[in-house]
């Protein structure tokens, strides 16, 4: 339920350092029936991460009753509002798609308890700051914010001072690497 920061190279993990405890909580409380809405939503940089996090995910939770969905750009919209509006548990989504959807009203982000960015340093090398506060500031105030990426810029130093509820900072690399 804290806030995180963490800090880990490409391929350590970050996956299911997020992915796992955001599962366990959610299966807790997932109704088995009715409507539902996103109660965590995981922004990443590209659609090819989107995709690899997203199948990680539905992998991690196909025995339990968490629904997760993938939403990004360059495929037709239908698809997309069909699984949003079956209800969904997990958004695993690129910023611009989102954004998009959000606005017309399809992408309800108001149960969202639960918000990921994910190779952060990345996203802001590719100009998503402005989405991603977009973003940030249309869920819930006391959302648990888990923000992981390679790199520590000032840049993401400065989101999470300005969003981040005392953050647990995590940095995983090995004993003679150089500092992340």
């Amino acid at each position: 339920g804290h806030d995180v920061l963490g800090g880990a190279q490409t391929g350590t993990g970050k996956t299911a350092a997020f992915g796992l405890p955001l599962l366990n909580r959610l299966g807790k409380a997932t109704p088995v029936n009715g409507p539902r809405k996103p109660r965590a939503l995981i922004l990443v940089p590209t659609r090819e991460l989107a995709v690899q996090v997203s199948d990680d995910l539905a992998h991690a939770a196909s025995l339990t009753p968490v629904r997760v969905t993938t939403i990004y750009g360059g495929r037709p919209y239908e698809e997309q509002l069909a699984a949003l509006e079956q209800g969904v548990d997990v958004v695993v989504g690129t910023p611009g798609r989102l954004i998009d959807l959000w606005r017309r009203g399809d992408l309800n982000l108001s149960a969202v308890a639960i918000l990921v960015l994910d190779e952060a340093d990345e996203m802001l090398d590719m100009g998503f700051l402005p989405d991603i506060e977009t973003l940030w500031a249309a869920v819930r105030d006391d959302v648990q914010a888990m923000l992981f990426s390679a790199t520590m810029p000032g840049q993401i130093l400065s989101l999470a001072r300005a969003k981040m509820h005392t953050p647990v900072h995590i940095r995983a690399e090995a004993a003679d690497a150089p500092s992340t």
